[in-house]
């Protein structure tokens, strides 16, 4: 699918959360994986998924860091350890970007991609390119994460959300009201879902969605409130 970039909007209220991937075997030198993480390097990417209790406590660690918003702190300590399964690398390109090293988030998220063919990895690249402003190479990358993991609540509602930035306002409705179902009816998507209809077709259309899903007028003004962000709309 070809997309055209649109005016881009602020995308401060985009996250991503990664996990997951394919198996390929442990690397045997630690020592070689830590010296190819140097940008321009071709990474020794783990795709393994399987974590040993001492992999959990490590990880958990990063993310009680990055809870915390010590985002460089858990970066330099996430590259102290070797990365022994693809949840690792996920972390190190999720941190990279926190930290605004976007271009080596980007580069890194890409080489994971492109060994593990996980879903995860392209999630990740898809926002990465869209903090970069590159909203077409945003959508592509969204897209193939969703068509991967196609009952991913938070995938397809990043790529509804980026939908709506590019302008594809119909295509995006469809995308996040399939969130807001999987996700059990998760407030914020709804908020995303509403924005998407409205900008669709406008005050009949989320009138319609109301009646459908039995959404409160609280829940309709915040989702039409929300749709100011994006341009090109009724």
């Amino acid at each position: 699918m070809k997309y055209k970039q649109a005016s881009l909007v602020s995308t401060a209220f985009f996250t991503a959360a990664l996990v997951a991937g394919c198996a390929l075997p442990p690397l045997q030198d630690s020592e070689t994986e830590q010296e190819s993480r140097t940008s321009g390097s071709h990474l020794q990417v783990n795709c393994s998924t399987n974590m040993t209790p001492e992999h959990r406590v490590e990880l958990d660690a990063i993310d009680s860091m990055m809870n915390a918003s010590e985002n460089y702190a858990a970066l330099a300590r996430l590259e102290a350890l070797s990365f022994q399964t693809q949840h690792h690398w996920l972390r190190w390109a999720q941190l990279l970007a926190k930290v605004e090293q976007l271009d080596y988030s980007e580069e890194v998220y890409q080489q994971i991609a492109e060994t593990c063919d996980s879903a995860r990895a392209y999630h990740g690249l898809g926002v990465v390119y869209v903090k970069g402003g590159k909203i077409e190479e945003g959508l592509k990358a969204l897209g193939m994460a969703k068509a991967k993991e196609p009952a991913s609540a938070d995938m397809r509602n990043d790529f509804g959300v980026v939908l709506m930035q590019g302008g594809f306002f119909g295509q995006a409705a469809f995308e996040l009201r399939t969130a807001y179902e999987l996700s059990g009816k998760k407030e914020t998507v709804g908020r995303n879902m509403i924005a998407a209809y409205y900008l669709h077709g406008g005050d009949d259309s989320v009138a319609k969605l109301q009646r459908e899903l039995g959404l409160s007028n609280d829940a309709v003004s915040a989702g039409i409130k929300f749709s100011e962000r994006f341009s090109g709309g009724v």
